[in-house]
């Protein structure tokens, strides 16, 4: 055996160096997919439960006198780690529900009725709404686009305020500067009232408060 054919025998194979170096880039590279993976799935891929959301309604006071405002705000949570996109299905348990005057605009799945009286869920479907929002025909109200679906990010919530005032009924007020508005604001009677917060696909909540005699 020559010199040269002698060091090749006693040389140390390297051939697994090549399979190393790959091995390292594959996982060099596959760290960085799973973890933009875990960061884009709860949002790419979005689940549709409606169990899982969480519908509440506080008010700012449970009594007031005659003339004061109540200032009630609903707000509705994804429970869930992940992206939940629900169908705009109006499956509301009681009628007239709505944030604001805007009703064909909302911007939020969920809204508001007011009753006089003390009702539960079981009996409130029956009652009449109280008139909320002023009758007026023109309101600068924003122009939405149509949706099919609500979609809330992982643990998303989102909440809107109305303040209740009064009730309205129709006809015209006259403004101490001038000018007429349309609709007249009545304090509310004394007596207990109850609230009304439900949304599109059933949830409902019930709040009461109590109007004092002055």
């Amino acid at each position: 055996m020559d010199n040269d054919s002698w060091r090749q025998a006693t040389q140390p194979r390297r051939v697994a160096q090549p399979m190393k170096r790959s091995f390292k880039i594959a996982m060099g590279l596959g760290v960085p997919i799973v973890l933009v993976l875990a960061i884009v799935a709860p949002y790419a891929f979005p689940l549709h439960d409606p169990d899982a959301l969480s519908l509440e309604a506080s008010l700012n006071k449970s009594a007031v006198l005659p003339g004061q405002t109540i200032t009630v705000t609903v707000s509705e949570q994804n429970k869930l780690p992940r992206t939940n996109e629900l169908p705009w299905v109006a499956n509301w348990r009681v009628q007239n529900l709505s944030m604001g005057p805007c009703i064909f605009l909302t911007r939020y799945p969920f809204g508001i009725a007011l009753y006089q009286g003390g009702y539960t869920a079981e009996n409130v479907s029956t009652a009449k709404s109280i008139a909320i929002y002023s009758p007026s025909l023109f309101y600068f109200c924003p122009l939405l686009l149509p949706a099919n679906s609500f979609r809330l990010g992982p643990l998303q919530s989102v909440k809107d305020s109305v303040e209740l005032k009064g009730y309205w009924t129709q006809g015209l007020t006259y403004q101490p500067n001038g000018g007429v508005s349309e609709g007249i604001l009545h304090p509310f009677v004394p007596g207990r009232y109850t609230l009304a917060a439900g949304d599109q696909w059933g949830h409902l909540v019930l709040r009461h408060f109590t109007i004092l005699a002055p």
